[in-house]
């Protein structure tokens, strides 16, 4: 019975022993817990914004101090008929891109997040020379680009219907060969047929008539999209 009694007495001591042992680790873990959150944290915080500050200073120095690239320039059409035009590229370290056309500079722009844009860009009739460089923080200036060529061109082609002729009238046979002139280069469509055209502007296609009246429309697209377009009626009899 003795023995008994002690084991027992033994079981409560180690079972108080535990709960003390509990009861302190929870006031060590919550105490922890504050510690960490009003010092620990904030500390972090502060010691990543200096070495953030230390390597964000070092970089730019480093960027300030060298010489930036050249800037890429998005594709540009060789020819067009729109007097203004939107430039897009990108340019690395850099705080601008100037524009120049013929060597003259004309106007420059600011760079964002790599990003530059000359919004309705004005160009002349004729050939544009343009070309680009970039310019850094502390005044540094990239090599310039290889020139682009632009040519402003809105006239419409020329365009020469040669055969049929106005009121030609055909019999029996439907198909019939359609050919004139144009400018080198220009594509021609007759009735929604595409012609063949050689380098010297001359062109053909055969298209087919339907019984009666045929309205012929020929239309001709030079490389900046100017359209010139005539039209002839001829007869179809069986």
């Amino acid at each position: 019975m003795k023995r008994i009694y002690r084991v027992q007495r033994l079981a409560r001591k180690e079972e108080s022993a535990i709960i003390k042992r509990i009861f302190y680790l929870s006031i060590i873990s919550v105490a922890l817990v504050i510690v960490i959150f009003t010092i620990g944290i904030p500390l972090l915080g502060r010691f990543a914004d200096l070495l953030d500050s230390v390597f964000n200073n070092n970089t730019s120095t480093i960027s300030e101090g060298e010489i930036p690239l050249p800037p890429a320039v998005d594709t540009l059409p060789p020819t067009t008929n729109q007097l203004t035009i939107t430039i897009s590229g990108f340019s690395t370290n850099s705080l601008k891109v100037e524009i120049y056309k013929s060597g003259q500079l004309i106007d420059e722009t600011n760079v964002d997040n790599g990003k530059f844009e000359f919004k309705d860009f004005r160009l002349d009739d004729g050939e544009n020379r343009l070309s680009f460089r970039s310019i850094n923080a502390s005044g540094k200036s990239s090599d310039y680009t290889p020139e682009v060529v632009i040519i402003l061109d809105k006239e419409p082609p020329d365009l020469e219907i040669q055969n049929p002729t106005e009121g030609q009238i055909f019999i029996e046979n439907n198909k019939i060969k359609v050919s004139g002139k144009t400018e080198k280069n220009a594509q021609v469509f007759a009735s929604g047929f595409l012609a063949n055209v050689n380098n010297d502007g001359n062109f053909e296609v055969f298209i087919s008539l339907v019984e009666g009246e045929n309205k012929i429309e020929v239309k001709a697209i030079d490389d900046a999209q100017n359209t010139t377009i005539k039209e002839i009626k001829v007869e179809f009899k069986r």
